[in-house]
């Protein structure tokens, strides 16, 4: 049998043409497909398979198999038709399946629906989720025949054309399947220690106010919070507690991380790779709320959340969002909903007129919360921190602050490969940096600059994995993998200019620190383990390991205003804690090296959380470890 697709993806994301044979058994015997990536990449790929033989070919990968029976080719390119064409091949094998170039997809049943078109026809339609592929379930629909119906999610549905009324039935359905699942596995890991409490003993415990180990320390926790703190010889452990003794190991005060966008593997993600704090930036309303709610009531797993709601204007370049403006009137409307929500702060984005920026920082001043965010077109980052930012993200924001004007489109490419053309070239003791360096320790800004997300542009090339993230690529699920192989900007001529424009980047981030402005760790990358990467970034620019850590503890602590309450190790304080099997202060990569993470007194196992995501666990040492 075969089948012909001609697909064009639309919109933001990959933009490309398909085409597909399918084989007898619904694994694909060809695919071939070409286009472009949202950042200008070229996408080239092409796969056959002849006999026992299977090739394929992108510009980020090549390879080929000798393979027996059947196994499905997973195409790099994001193709919404593959979800549907694997989850057949899946059912007609029974529900397990290889996977090319690496793993094996699985498939369970979400549930079952009835919908309707535009005209009043009904169809019966099969839920199922497919696991394997990515670190969350993948649902898609199928018809009663077994073939593809369609893929559906909040931002982004792919169904047949008049049976649009079908999207919020099957999210329903879908959404109902995932918080079971969360239920499941919150139940099933999360455990809570006896009411007398629980005492971590002969621990290694980070003091991050001083920037140091205090040996052999116990650590108590009744119910939520820390009870006690203290050498082991001196300190009384209370009768019936459980005792947990980490001798050669670390205990660490939870991890932050302060440009997070939640998704359904966010929560497990986070705690898994001892994160028990994020300030989200800008998840879609109902969307953040359920996270919190589910996270703080222990119908999920997941971290401490700060909630920063996102406000955009109305254009044709602006990002989606549940809360707009273009007048004054709108702004202050926009800043009172998060307000009534409970959200801490608000994040000003990229299309907001210039004239509400004011009007937005002085209503959410009003009302006790922060504000932070982009730098909007038309603005530089002076001006936005003139006008009462407590804080700005992204290093890029900065930089443009030395190379734009207000006439710069900072909506397009322009903002990436404008500072990767000049930031090399930069005078870090030239006036302006300077002047500007002044400007955030007199006013108290506090930058994010989020290097992990940078990265892959300015460093990465494509169908390699940049340095330092090997370890971490290689545990992923194959899509997940893959994705570290999708790098560089557009114009591969300047790779090397690129790469100097990067390390002026991390050379800035240490003047910062250096020089007192409050600089927090924040990724806007994977959940949770990408804070690991960011810290060892920071390590790179030359920071110690003992203020980067800092920085992703206390310091963001203090900048919420939270610090008597979180942030480190201390009597009183939320039981937020991390053992770790290493020495983060001598080498900051083992900070990865989590055995549980404690979020607010309910202790987590870091290996069994990232197995139920699709990753394989950190490789601990075999050995105990002394300090040092």
């Amino acid at each position: 049998m075969s089948v012909v697709l001609q697909v064009l993806i639309n919109g933001r994301g990959p933009k490309f043409d398909a085409t597909i044979h399918l084989a007898p058994d619904g694994t694909l015997s060809s695919f071939s497909a070409s286009g472009h990536y949202e950042m200008g990449t070229r996408l080239e790929e092409r796969f056959t398979r002849e006999g026992r033989r299977a090739r394929w070919k992108s510009e980020e990968e090549q390879g080929e198999r000798e393979i027996d029976g059947s196994a499905f080719f997973l195409p790099i390119a994001d193709l919404p038709d593959a979800r549907g064409l694997l989850a057949g091949a899946l059912l007609k094998a029974g529900g397990r399946l290889a996977l090319l170039p690496d793993g094996e997809a699985r498939l369970d049943k979400i549930g079952e629906a009835t919908v309707s078109d535009a005209n009043g026809q009904t169809r019966r339609v099969v839920g199922y989720a497919i696991t394997g592929v990515e670190m969350t379930p993948l649902p898609v629909w199928m018809n009663e025949d077994g073939t593809w119906f369609g893929n559906v999610k909040p931002s982004f549905s792919v169904i047949p054309k008049g049976w649009e009324r079908a999207i919020e039935p099957l999210l329903a359905k879908q959404g109902e399947y995932s918080r079971a699942r969360d239920a499941k596995l919150a139940a099933k890991y999360g455990h809570r220690p006896p009411p007398s409490g629980l005492a971590y003993t002969h621990a290694r415990v980070l003091d991050v106010e001083r920037g140091r180990w205090l040996e052999d320390h116990t650590v108590v926790v009744v119910g939520d919070r820390i009870s006690a703190v203290g050498p082991s010889g001196k300190v009384s452990v209370p009768a019936a507690a459980e005792v947990v003794d980490l001798a050669g190991k670390a205990l660490l005060p939870g991890l932050w991380d302060m440009h997070e966008h939640l998704g359904d593997a966010s929560g497990v993600l986070t705690i898994a790779s001892g994160v028990t704090t994020v300030r989200d930036l800008g998840t879609s309303l109902e969307k953040l709320d359920d996270f919190k709610q589910r996270y703080d009531e222990g119908a999920a797993i997941g971290p401490h959340v700060f909630r920063f709601g996102l406000i955009e204007g109305r254009n044709e370049r602006a990002w989606t969002s549940d809360v707009t403006a273009e007048t004054a009137d709108e702004a202050r409307a926009g800043v009172a909903e998060y307000a009534r929500r409970g959200y801490e702060g608000i994040k000003i984005y990229t299309s907001i007129r210039p004239e509400l920026v004011p009007v937005i920082v002085q209503e959410a001043h009003r009302r006790k919360m922060l504000v932070t965010g982009h730098v909007p077109v038309h603005m530089l980052a002076h001006e936005v921190v003139h006008a009462g930012f407590d804080g700005f993200e992204h290093i890029n924001m900065l930089f443009l602050n030395f190379f734009a004007t207000k006439e710069t489109e900072t909506r397009d490419t322009t903002r990436f490969t404008l500072v990767g053309d000049n930031a090399a070239n930069l005078d870090l003791e030239s006036k302006a940096v300077r002047d500007f360096v002044a400007l955030l320790k007199k006013k108290g800004t506090v930058f994010t600059p989020t290097l992990t997300a940078f990265e892959d542009l300015y460093v990465g090339e494509p169908g390699k994995v940049i340095p330092g993230l090997e370890r971490l690529a290689a545990r992923m699920p194959v899509q997940n993998q893959r994705s570290f192989l999708k790098n560089g900007l557009p114009d591969r001529g300047k790779a090397a200019l690129y790469r100097s424009s990067y390390d002026k980047m991390l050379a800035i981030v240490k003047l910062f620190v250096d020089r007192g402005v409050t600089v927090t760790v924040g990724t806007d990358w994977t959940s949770g383990v990408f804070v690991q990467h960011e810290l060892a970034l920071f390590v790179r620019a030359g920071i110690p390991a003992a203020k980067a850590l800092a920085m992703a503890t206390i310091v963001p602590a203090r900048t919420l205003k939270v610090a008597d309450k979180m942030g480190s190790i201390a009597v009183g304080k939320v039981a937020d804690l991390v053992v770790v099997d290493g020495d983060p202060l001598a080498r900051i990569d083992e900070v990865a090296n989590v055995v549980s993470t404690m979020r607010a007194g309910v202790v987590f196992p870091s290996a069994q959380l990232y197995e139920s995501v699709g990753m394989k666990p950190v490789a601990l040492p075999s050995a105990p470890r002394s300090g040092g």
